[in-house]
């Protein structure tokens, strides 16, 4: 895990000394319900809901941005999400903005009694932002990887995440 974090905090340095774009920076705060369930089996595990906080890094380019976030989820369980988004500006006013996004996701659940701790997928979504606010509304659907799980079954977990955040320049 320290490795990913690691990687993570590469990942903001080097594209923000590189990167030709704006750089905004700031916390998130939403609402995180998920489900998980088992193909090849009956087992299914119910929607939980859970509280998301955590920050957000966004490169801005003239019609694109790179937004890679750190959540952290409370409540039912206590995991990090690690999307990084890669997104289209479909309208960009000064005081509005709208974006449609779509990158790779890290799910890493922290309890031990549960047989999906680390999940790995893709996860689409859209964005509106609002004078220094932005709203978020995405979908993740990754594949659970535990040595735990039969291999004639196949899990999948279903993230739906609302956030709001706030913007800071860099």
């Amino acid at each position: 895990m320290k490795k990913v974090l690691l990687l993570f905090m590469a990942l903001f340095v080097a594209l923000s000394v590189n990167a030709q774009a704006d750089v905004i920076v700031g916390p998130k705060i939403g609402y995180q319900t998920s489900k998980l369930s088992f193909k090849g089996t009956s087992i299914k595990q119910d929607f939980q809901n859970d509280m998301a906080f955590g920050v957000f890094t966004r490169f801005t380019f003239p019609k694109f941005i790179l937004q890679p976030e750190l959540l952290y989820s409370t409540n039912n369980r206590s995991a990090i999400q690690v999307p990084v988004y890669f997104g289209y500006k479909l309208i960009d006013n000064k005081t509005f903005k709208f974006r449609a996004n779509a990158g790779p996701m890290l799910f890493y659940n922290f309890q031990k009694s549960t047989n999906n701790r680390l999940t790995f997928g893709g996860s689409l979504g859209l964005g509106a932002d609002i004078w220094r606010f932005t709203f978020d509304l995405n979908y993740s659907l990754g594949t659970v990887f535990d040595h735990h799980i039969i291999t004639a079954s196949k899990a999948n977990q279903n993230i739906f995440t609302l956030t709001m955040g706030f913007k800071l320049r860099y």
